[in-house]
């Protein structure tokens, strides 16, 4: 087992049209300049570890999304947004390896289409700082009416998660595979958490999120970088205690022993969800290669999975693997009848087999390279793309362009590859069957 630290000694770097850097302790920024969009996009996030306030995160992330001190009212608030020439945006909470991330985000027309001349990216900054640092609340807690709503919104969410059987089964083999690691995250209890939230706790996570959160902030688009990081920078240094806390992921690099699982649910056709140790020791850790490796296996409909399991044996309605990179793990999601379950189990763990081999074609091997560079090549196709792509890079060790991300995949050799699949080991193997003729 090995921990692997995320540290903050990139330094300040510019990259062609990008710049990043450190504006306040914690607080990153990076700017990737282009005239070549009508719109620009801004992304806030804040990274925090795991832990007991992740309930009341996922509610906070709704309740900031919908309301502020300024705008206390959802018309008013939705109202601002559309006065922005019809800006968009959203907030949402998502886990990262096991780093929580809170994002904000906002999508907007350019400067040069303001038709009075008044800079519409500085509007939207300025509305994204006010709503940081002047939430609903008041001194003892978050609005007690918002928060009762989000709270019931969130436990819609959770519940909808249930009623997509392809994501609960993916979920519940994390929960299981990961019991005792804090990527593991229980479902029952998230959802117990947010049912006992109050106003308090609301405020309280917000606070912790403010205090000890790494935050980094990404801009693609015609944004002035030196606006952006006075007005961020101004808000980051208002925050009292600020102290952000250490970031930090369990990478398992193998899998002891198999373990099984079966449940029953309301679904006609059966889920198998297969989760593999890639014998990673970080994020970094031959990642390339094993990207390769994974897209090979389970990518595209050029894969083994895809090709044999799904087109020639007729074992599945669908098969495919990706790699969770962040924390080291191969995950395998499959659609299937009951009764091919030892079937389809069988003939994927033999494309496995295949891959440590190293009995893949030529042609699996090539098709795979010629994917993943094309996808890379088109990562900067918009300004959302963007910032999504390098804010993702973030506790890489360095940041790289879709080109750069192409031109290593194609140096990847198939021997790569082979040493790749070798580490893989088995960890967990989830079924999730019907309980009779029921609709899924």
């Amino acid at each position: 087992m090995v921990y692997f630290n995320y540290l903050y000694n990139k330094g300040d770097k510019l990259m062609n049209n990008k710049s990043y850097t450190e504006i306040s302790q914690g607080v990153k920024l990076l700017c990737v300049n282009s005239d070549k969009f009508k719109t620009n996009c801004i992304k806030v996030d804040f990274y925090l570890p795991i832990s007991e306030y992740f309930p009341a995160q996922n509610v906070l992330a709704s309740f900031m999304g919908h309301t502020s001190k300024k705008y206390s009212t959802v018309k008013a608030f939705n109202s601002k947004v559309e006065g922005m020439y019809d800006a968009c945006f959203d907030t949402t909470v998502s886990t990262i390896g096991e780093k929580v991330r809170i994002r904000f985000s906002m999508e907007i027309l350019d400067d040069k289409f303001s038709i009075d001349g008044n800079s519409i990216s500085e509007e939207a900054v300025d509305f994204l700082v006010d709503i940081l640092q002047n939430p609903n609340a008041a001194e003892n807690g978050f609005d007690e009416g918002f928060t009762a709503r989000e709270i019931r919104f969130t436990l819609e969410n959770l519940e909808a998660m249930k009623n997509d059987k392809r994501a609960y089964a993916v979920s519940r083999l994390r929960e299981l595979m990961c019991k005792d690691e804090p990527y593991g995250i229980d479902n029952k209890k998230l959802e117990e958490g947010v049912k006992n939230l109050d106003s308090k706790q609301l405020l309280d996570a917000y606070k912790n999120m403010l205090e000890t959160a790494t935050v980094v902030i990404t801009a693609c688009g015609s944004i002035d970088g030196e606006m952006l990081t006075e007005k961020f920078k101004t808000f980051a240094d208002k925050i009292e205690n600020r102290n952000p806390a250490h970031l930090e992921t369990i990478f398992v690099t193998k899998a002891d022993e198999i373990k099984y699982f079966k449940e029953e649910m309301d679904v006609n056709q059966a889920k198998l969800v297969i989760g593999l140790r890639a014998g990673m020791e970080d994020s970094n850790d031959n990642y390339f290669a094993y990207r390769v490796m994974t897209d090979i296996f389970g990518g595209g409909p050029y894969s083994r999975l895809f090709l044999n399991v799904r087109e020639k044996m007729s074992l599945c309605y669908y098969c495919g693997a990706r790699l969770v990179r962040e924390k080291g793990i191969i995950l395998i999601q499959s659609g299937i009848e009951e009764e091919n379950y030892e079937k389809a189990l069988g003939e994927i763990l033999n494309q496995l087999d295949i891959m440590k081999k190293g009995e893949f074609t030529d042609e699996d091997f090539n098709s795979s390279i010629i994917a993943l560079c094309d996808a890379f090549k088109g990562v900067e196709d918009s300004p959302v793309a963007v910032c999504n792509f390098y804010s993702s890079q973030e506790f890489d060790e360095e940041i790289v362009s879709g080109e750069e991300f192409a031109k290593r995949i194609g140096a990847v050799t198939r021997e790569q590859v082979i040493e790749c699949a070798k580490k893989v080991t088995v960890d967990t193997v989830y079924l999730l069957k019907g309980e009779g003729e029921k609709n899924d």
